[in-house]
């Protein structure tokens, strides 16, 4: 995407008209930083990299004039979309698209060429339903814009074109639909499965729209290669237990959980299957916060703040909302086992205990240990089998 964004700047000087009161540099970056990165998540580093670089550009240090703010903001997005961060790249085309109104109205050449950027960047992650939206809203700006040699109405158009017949031959022979009956935590959840000849499975996208107020998006669900049922009528199961969430398994690609305790679900998708996990089970790799009803990514934050994050696996993972416990089922099968709790404490999640649990076929009993994260036991008791299914999240 990188190889789209310098040819703009140049495009932007022409084509756009007079700005406001000049900035000085400082000005520029910390308006950039404070007011174009708003609502992004997880991109600390990305961010700080970014400013350290602009901190340290001794030539556009001598320039302040304002198109050099214009050609930050893009230069941000560019950041963003080299470290893989699509959702906030997409987010600051938007606060572009509002810029763009403000400095210079609805009918110019930057907001063309944004609507341009995001057509390109939906293309590039298979979502070519947006792209030919966004690409169509290029073309519309373009078509009322002086005819010149920085008008790119034809080649918007041409763009829709193509895609338009991608997408018919996608739905006519590698493209399966399919739902779910019944709401899921207050959406209704739809999905393509697009085959994906090369690796022999289906590559998933998952449509979630809101039951209250009708806003929808759309998010990369991961991957499914053991024949999940893709039909019209499809059933959640049942994955809470009081305040316990279990990562669904098996042919489930996504779930809800809050994974922050501030009462707000996150969304946990991008099914990675045989994901490197323990049996062989797959693993979910990206994680979303819900802001105004679009989906953000949001991994990074949280695989920052905690290891626990890199092995969601499926149905091992679990989430004790009343004691704000992340909990990871991690070793053995039906008579010894054990699984590692982490606990949150003023915002950081903290390796705490591992539980073990030996099986007696004798009494029907448990004898359950509690360890140190050093590996030291701290206590140990004898529990029946009713009461150990009971407690066990609370030990």
């Amino acid at each position: 995407m990188k190889y789209y964004l310098p040819s703009i700047f140049a495009l932007l000087i022409i084509g756009c008209g007079t700005h406001r009161s000049e900035q000085t540099y400082d000005e520029m970056l910390n308006d950039v930083v404070l007011n174009f990165n708003v609502g992004t998540v997880g991109g600390d580093s990305v961010l700080k990299n970014f400013v350290k670089k602009a901190q340290a550009d001794s030539v556009a240090r001598q320039y302040s004039n304002p198109t050099m703010k214009e050609e930050m903001m893009f230069a941000l997005i560019s950041d963003y979309i080299d470290a893989g961060q699509v959702d906030n790249a997409q987010h600051l085309y938007d606060n572009m698209l509002k810029y763009a109104a403000q400095e210079y109205g609805k009918v110019c050449q930057m907001t063309a060429m944004t609507y341009k950027e995001k057509a390109h960047l939906y293309e590039r992650v298979g979502d070519l339903e947006n792209a030919i939206q966004m690409m169509q809203k290029s073309a519309e700006v373009f078509k009322n814009l002086p005819k010149n040699d920085i008008n790119y109405y034809t080649d918007a158009e041409e763009f829709i074109r193509r895609w338009e017949e991608q997408k018919s031959k996608q739905a006519a022979n590698n493209i399966i639909s399919f739902s779910y009956k019944q709401p899921i935590n207050k959406y209704t959840v739809s999905g393509i499965a697009n085959k994906n000849s090369e690796f022999r499975c289906y590559d998933l996208t998952l449509t979630f729209r809101h039951i209250d107020t009708g806003q929808e998006f759309s998010v990369y669900g991961g991957r499914t290669t053991w024949g999940m049922k893709l039909d019209d009528n499809l059933a959640y199961p049942d994955n809470k237990d009081g305040d316990v969430i279990q990562s669904p398994d098996y042919d489930i690609p996504f779930f809800f959980a809050d994974l922050d305790f501030d009462r707000k679900d996150e969304l946990i998708t991008d099914l990675f299957p045989y994901g490197g996990s323990q049996r062989n089970v797959g693993a979910f790799t990206s994680i979303y916060k819900i802001k105004n009803g679009k989906a953000i990514n949001a991994t990074e934050y949280f695989t920052n703040k905690s290891e626990i994050f890199k092995s969601i696996d499926q149905y091992f993972f679990f989430v004790n909302n009343a004691r704000k416990e992340i909990i990871l089922y991690s070793d053995g099968g039906v008579i010894n086992f054990g699984w590692k709790i982490y606990k949150f404490n003023n915002g950081e999640y903290i390796y705490d205990r591992h539980i073990r649990c030996d099986y007696n076929t004798g009494s029907s009993s448990y004898i359950v240990t509690v360890l140190s994260p050093q590996g030291e036991p701290i206590k140990s008791f004898t529990v029946s089998e009713d009461q150990f299914n009971r407690d066990q999240w609370n030990y």
